[in-house]
């Protein structure tokens, strides 16, 4: 455990503003993937016997725990840098600040609306329509892993049941702006200039993708494709805001679906 400390606490010496060294990068990675990884397969298995729940919440709840537990992994690592836990300077750590412009630097909301072309992009790549089917190549190599798709939750057993919308709530928070997005766009993709270079964002968006080991039907997707459409924008406008915008209105569009299901309409 020393050791873990060691890395997170420790910076490369470099004139990009102390960026990471790839170990400190592959070290926070598996401290978030790992977790979640275990949740999924080792967890969520011995508990569906003993608590009377549809496998499907069970891992939904233990994904939340994953969850949480990035936030608290960035909260150590901010800390460990020596970086105060207020608002002002997380802004400026984890660039959740207006977007700039690349060519003057100068900052405006206007430049939020550079989301809307990698919305746009983000709902084609979705329809599979056009793009190769990149997750049937993982397909044989999984067949024997329990495989969790939250779409396939009984809808019929939860008409009524609000208590899943609590749930939704928090992995809203938690899975868009306080977990993954906090820590993949706001502590690692700044610190990862140094040893990537001009191509950052593509490794960012290739450690997201295999962070999903909790659900490795999507990794090569989410890896190739989604690092671009989430981590190049928050890269090239200098805002974590960008990658939020973009991966949380697939959360709205969940809420959407979860209400339905409470409401029988789904």
């Amino acid at each position: 455990m020393s050791n873990e400390n060691e890395i997170l606490i420790s910076t490369s010496i470099s004139p990009l503003d102390n960026q990471y060294s790839l170990k400190k990068i592959l070290t926070i990675w598996a401290l978030s993937a790992i977790p979640m990884a275990v949740l999924a397969f080792v967890v969520t298995p011995i508990l569906i016997p003993i608590i009377d729940l549809s496998p499907l919440i069970i891992y939904w709840i233990a994904i939340i725990v994953g969850l949480i537990w990035q936030f608290v992994l960035s909260i150590i690592i901010l800390k460990n840098e020596g970086h105060g836990i207020n608002w002002s300077t997380i802004q400026k750590r984890t660039k959740f600040q207006k977007p700039r412009d690349p060519k003057t630097g100068k900052s405006s909301n206007w430049l939020f609306l550079w989301v809307i072309p990698f919305i746009i992009l983000n709902a084609l790549i979705s329809t599979g329509v056009g793009f190769p089917d990149l997750d049937s190549v993982v397909a044989p190599l999984i067949q024997n892993i329990p495989q969790y798709d939250m779409s396939k939750l009984d809808t019929a057993d939860y008409k009524g049941a609000w208590w899943i919308l609590g749930l939704y709530l928090v992995t809203l928070v938690f899975n868009y702006i306080l977990g993954e997005e906090f820590l993949y766009r706001g502590i690692l993709l700044p610190k990862m200039n140094g040893v990537f270079g001009k191509w950052d964002w593509l490794a960012n968006g290739v450690l997201f993708g295999f962070y999903h080991l909790h659900k490795p039907q999507v990794v090569l997707s989410t890896a190739v494709v989604f690092g671009f459409v989430f981590a190049f924008p928050a890269k090239r406008f200098q805002s974590s805001w960008m990658a939020v915008i973009i991966h949380g209105l697939e959360g709205i569009l969940g809420l959407v679906i979860v209400l339905g299901i409470i409401l029988g309409m789904a």
